[in-house]
């Protein structure tokens, strides 16, 4: 018996789970969605013009991802992301991207090199439209590449869920500097450390880089609470 032609069908579209997951997620990074304020199935589900089961799956993710809490008896809120939360968050991720680091310098080439310049290139020419969404978009995908390249596909499995608390975090941290090109300036010396392929060196770095944004944030979260 002939297989036949095709087994499965494409997978070439988005769900609409993920859409919605996308979408709901980008909503709550860019504060659009603030922590606190309650999340409804029926609003959202018009708004994005998908099913309600589509909206429930994504924001079963989303809490997965420590975006969204469910409070029983009032429902589905944005989640108020707290000091001790924070510091949790960038001990895992200072653990995850030393380690990252380590292993991605051991498989270093010219073309992640050049991954590594046009990220730091698209940081550079956002600020001439002193775009900040464009700045810290191009800041995750830089440490999100490191840990890509490093290899170990369970590290970065590990890294990926902390992705959007993460930008949470880059969003908090940006107005804290004086300009946005001192916040860009910080990733230099990462990609130089990188490029001269100083072990040793990279991990105390991207440690310094890591805790330096828990050093900057709380403060100003203790501040503003």
């Amino acid at each position: 018996m002939e297989a036949p032609d095709r087994i499965f069908s494409k997978q070439n579209r988005l769900t609409m789970t993920q859409i919605a997951l996308e979408n709901i997620r980008e909503a709550i990074e860019k504060g659009v969605l603030k922590p606190g304020m309650r999340i409804i199935e029926s609003q959202l589900s018009n708004e994005l013009g998908m099913s309600r089961f589509s909206i429930r799956e994504a924001l079963c993710y989303l809490e997965n991802e420590g975006l969204i809490k469910t409070i029983p008896f009032k429902g589905v809120t944005v989640a108020h992301i707290t000091p001790k939360d924070i510091e949790d968050l960038m001990k895992v991720r200072c653990a995850l991207e030393e380690l990252a680091i380590q292993l991605a310098i051991k498989h270093m080439d010219s073309d992640k090199i050049k991954v590594l310049s046009s990220l730091m290139g698209r940081m550079e020419n956002a600020l001439d439209t002193n775009s900040e969404e464009e700045i810290l978009n191009a800041d995750l995908r830089f440490h999100q590449s490191i840990c890509e390249f490093s290899g170990n596909g369970r590290l970065l499995n590990a890294w990926m869920p902390l992705a959007s608390q993460i930008r949470v975090c880059l969003k908090m941290e940006y107005p804290l500097f004086q300009t946005a090109k001192e916040f860009v300036s910080t990733h230099i010396p990462l990609l130089e450390i990188i490029v001269a392929g100083n072990q040793q060196k990279a991990t105390q770095l991207v440690r310094d880089h890591i805790y330096g944004s828990l050093k900057r944030i709380i403060p100003a979260y203790d501040k503003e609470g």
